[in-house]
C-alpha cells in the first residue's frame, strides 16, 4: 500500500463550496471569451470542416488523421497526428450550437472547468489539508498560460487529453490504495480516451511507473507490478495499430537527421517552458525556433536550468510529493520538446503546457502547506495577490490576444512584432476595407514568406478588389509552381479566372474557373463566378448548370441567385427568373437595386412575351374567321 495523508476535519459542504470557488474563478477569467470569434485553425477544422456537420460512423472518426480531410485535399501532407475523439466532440458542438464560435468556446470552457475539479480531487489525495488543495486548484484554474488551450476552439485536444488523463491517474491512485479492480478498469477506459485525444496519453503510463517508485511503501516483485499495466499495454497495442493503420508511422513526419541537434538543445526549450510558468509575463503566440549556435548563452543557460533541476530533485529526494510532481512534469513535457519530431511551426506553445502544469503544481503542495502553517496571515495575502494577478491577466489575453483574428493580430504583429502573422494582419485589415494598410502589410508577408502561397493569394484578391487585374495576374503566376493545399490551389485558380475576365481573356477565364471547382467542388462562390463566366460568353446553358450547382451547395447564397436570373433573363426564361428572384427576401429586395431592377426587367418580360402570344393568337383567329367566311361564299 501507499502512504497517504489524513485529511483535517472539514465542513461537510467543502466540497461544494470549493467548486464553488473555482467555478466563479473561471467564469470572471474567461468571461470575454464568451464573445469570441473562430480564429486561426478554427476556420479550416471546425468552422468550414464539412465533417462534422453530419454524424459519422466510428470507423470513420478512427480512420481520420487529425487535421487532414482525405476526401476534400487527397493530396494534403500528413501532420503526424492522431486525434480522433476531437471531430466527433465538434460534432456533439455542432449538434447543440450550430455554427456559433461562442458556443463552442464555452464547450471549451466547461471542459476546462471539470478539469480544474479532477485535478482539485486528484491534489486532495496527495495534500494533509484540502485548504492547500484547494488554493493549488484555484492556481491551475486561472494561470494564464492556459488560455491559449481554452479559449482557441482547436485547441481543444489539450484540454480533452488533460481531463482524461488527470482523471485516469486519480482512478488508478485510488485502485492502488484501496486496491479495488473497478477502479483499475475506470483508470484504462479513461487511458484510452485520453490516447485518442492527444498524443500526450502515451506519457500517462510511465507516471503510472513513477507513482510506483515514489509510494509504494512495500516493493513487491517486479512482475506482479507489470501484470497491473497488462490492461493498460493492451490498449496501447490497438492504438499503436490504429495509429500505423492510419498515419503509416508511430511518429510524426521526421527524417532523424538532425537527432543529435534536437537533443543538444532540449534543456532550453525545458528552460523555456518552466520560465513561461513560474514567471508569466510576456504571454503570446509564440514563434519560436532554436538559438543560433550551439554556444548561445540561451543553450548554455538551458543545461544550467537543467543541472538546477536535477540538484533540487536529489536534495528533496525524500519529499515523494515533490519528486513524484517534478519528475512527472518532465515526463509529461517529453512531447513538445521536439525530442520527436513534430509538424509544428513553432517549438514552444502556451497550449502545451496544461497537461504538465498540472502535474508540476502537485510538487508545491507540501511548500505551500508548509507556508501556510508557519506564516498563515502573510502566506494568504501572498497566494491572494498571485490568484488575483493570474486571473486577471488571463482575463486581459481573452480580452486583448484570443477573442478574434482582428485582437489577435493586432496583439501579435503590433506589439511582439511577431512576422509570422503580417499576411493575417494584411487580410484582416483588407476584409475591413482599409486596403492600404493591407497593401504595406501584404507586402511586408511576401518579402518575409516569398514562398508562402496564402499571401500571394490573398493580395492577389486585394488587387482584383482595388482594379489591378494585371497585377493580380502576374501575382498569381509566381505562386502557381509554390506548396499549396487542394482547396487554396481552388482559389488560385478562381482568383485567376477573376483577373482573366476582367482583362476579356474570358475562353481562358473560364479554364481557370472550371479548375476552381474541379480542386474545390464544394464551394458555391467558386461556382457562381463559373456561372456568371459563362453568362458573360452567352452560354446560358453552362451558366444556369454551375449556378444550380452552386445553389444545390448553400441555400439562399444571394451572387448565386442574382447571377442565375441574369441568365434565365438572358435565356427569355422570365418565370424562372421571377421565381428565383421572388426567393428572396422582401425587405432584401428593396435594399438591392439591382434584384429590384432585375425582377423589374423580368416581369416586363413575361409581360411582352406573352402579350405577344397573346396578339399572335387574334391574328390567328381574325385569319381563321376570314377563312371560314370565304369558304362559305363558295
Amino acid at each position: 500500500m501507499d502512504s497517504t495523508k489524513s485529511h483535517k476535519n472539514l465542513p461537510a459542504g467543502f466540497s461544494l463550496i470549493s467548486y464553488g470557488i473555482i467555478s466563479l474563478l473561471v467564469v470572471l477569467s474567461y468571461w470575454p471569451t464568451f464573445s469570441g470569434d473562430f480564429i486561426l485553425d478554427d476556420r479550416p477544422l471546425v468552422k468550414d470542416n464539412s465533417f462534422i456537420r453530419q454524424p459519422q460512423s466510428a470507423i470513420s472518426y478512427l480512420s481520420q488523421e487529425d487535421g487532414v480531410d482525405r476526401k476534400a485535399d487527397p493530396e494534403a501532407s500528413h501532420t503526424g497526428y492522431y486525434r480522433p475523439l476531437i471531430n466527433f466532440t465538434y460534432w456533439l458542438d455542432y449538434r447543440f450550437w450550430g455554427l456559433s464560435a461562442p458556443g463552442f468556446r464555452a464547450t471549451n470552457l466547461i471542459l476546462h472547468l471539470l478539469n480544474c475539479f479532477v485535478f482539485f480531487s486528484l491534489a486532495s489525495i496527495f495534500a494533509s489539508d484540502r485548504k492547500t488543495a484547494l488554493l493549488i486548484a484555484m492556481l491551475f484554474s486561472v494561470h494564464p498560460v492556459h488560455t491559449e488551450a481554452v479559449s482557441w476552439i482547436s485547441s481543444r485536444n489539450n484540454i480533452l487529453v488533460s481531463l482524461f488523463c488527470l482523471s485516469s491517474l486519480y482512478c488508478y491512485v485510488q485502485g492502488f490504495r484501496r486496491q479495488k479492480a473497478g477502479w483499475i478498469l475506470l483508470s484504462t477506459i479513461l487511458f484510452t480516451a485520453g490516447l485518442l485525444s492527444k498524443e500526450f496519453g502515451l506519457m500517462l503510463l510511465p507516471i503510472f511507473f513513477l507513482y510506483h517508485r515514489c509510494f509504494s511503501e512495500k516493493k513487491g516483485p517486479l512482475r506482479a507490478e507489470m501484470a497491473s499495466y497488462a490492461p493498460f499495454l493492451l490498449v496501447l497495442s490497438a492504438y499503436f495499430f490504429l495509429r500505423m493503420s492510419v498515419i503509416g508511422s508511430l511518429t510524426g513526419p521526421s527524417d532523424g537527421t538532425d537527432l543529435w541537434h534536437r537533443l543538444y538543445f532540449s534543456p532550453y526549450l525545458l528552460m523555456m517552458n518552466l520560465r513561461y510558468f513560474l514567471f508569466p509575463s510576456g504571454l503570446h503566440g509564440f514563434i519560436l525556433g532554436y538559438p543560433g549556435s550551439f554556444l548561445d548563452w540561451r543553450a548554455l543557460a538551458g543545461f544550467a536550468c537543467l543541472g538546477s533541476y536535477g540538484v533540487l530533485l536529489w536534495k528533496y529526494r525524500r519529499n515523494r510529493i515533490l519528486v513524484f510532481g517534478a519528475t512527472s512534469f518532465l515526463i509529461a513535457l517529453f512531447p513538445v520538446l521536439n525530442i520527436v519530431k513534430t509538424s509544428a511551426v513553432t517549438l514552444i506553445s502556451m497550449r502545451w503546457l496544461y497537461f504538465p502544469t498540472g502535474l508540476l503544481l502537485l510538487a508545491f503542495l507540501d511548500m505551500m502547506e508548509d507556508a501556510l502553517t508557519k506564516a498563515r496571515l502573510p502566506a494568504k495575502i501572498i497566494a491572494a495577490c498571485l490568484i488575483v494577478y493570474l486571473g486577471s491577466y488571463s482575463h486581459v489575453l481573452n480580452k486583448e490576444l484570443w477573442h478574434s483574428e482582428d485582437t489577435f493580430f493586432r496583439q501579435e504583429v503590433l506589439r511582439f512584432k511577431n512576422v509570422f502573422y503580417l499576411g493575417g494582419l494584411a487580410e484582416n485589415l483588407s476584409q475591413k476595407g482599409r486596403r492600404g494598410e493591407a497593401e504595406d502589410y501584404f507586402k511586408l508577408a511576401l518579402e518575409y514568406f516569398p514562398h508562402e502561397a496564402r499571401n500571394h493569394i490573398n493580395y492577389s484578391a486585394l488587387l482584383l478588389d482595388t482594379g489591378r487585374p494585371a497585377d493580380a495576374l502576374a501575382c498569381l503566376n509566381r505562386a502557381r509552381s509554390l506548396n499549396m493545399t487542394r482547396h487554396e490551389r481552388a482559389e488560385l485558380y478562381n482568383n485567376l479566372g477573376i483577373a482573366l475576365l476582367s482583362l476579356h481573356r474570358d475562353a481562358d477565364a473560364i479554364e481557370n474557373l472550371r479548375k476552381a471547382v474541379l480542386f474545390a467542388p464544394e464551394e458555391p462562390l467558386f461556382w457562381a463566378n463559373l456561372g456568371a463566366a459563362y453568362g458573360r460568353m452567352e452560354d446560358y446553358e453552362n451558366s444556369v448548370s454551375a449556378l444550380k450547382k452552386g445553389l444545390d451547395i448553400l441555400i439562399d447564397p444571394m451572387p448565386l441567385k442574382t447571377n442565375l436570373a441574369v441568365s434565365y433573363i438572358r435565356m427569355q426564361e422570365f418565370r424562372k427568373a421571377i421565381e428565383i428572384l421572388e426567393s428572396v427576401p422582401v425587405q432584401e429586395r428593396k435594399n438591392n437595386d439591382m434584384l429590384s431592377r432585375l425582377l423589374l426587367e423580368a416581369r416586363e418580360g413575361v409581360l411582352l412575351k406573352e402579350g405577344g402570344k397573346t396578339k399572335q393568337a387574334e391574328e390567328d383567329a381574325l385569319v381563321q374567321e376570314g377563312s371560314s367566311t370565304v369558304e362559305r361564299q363558295k
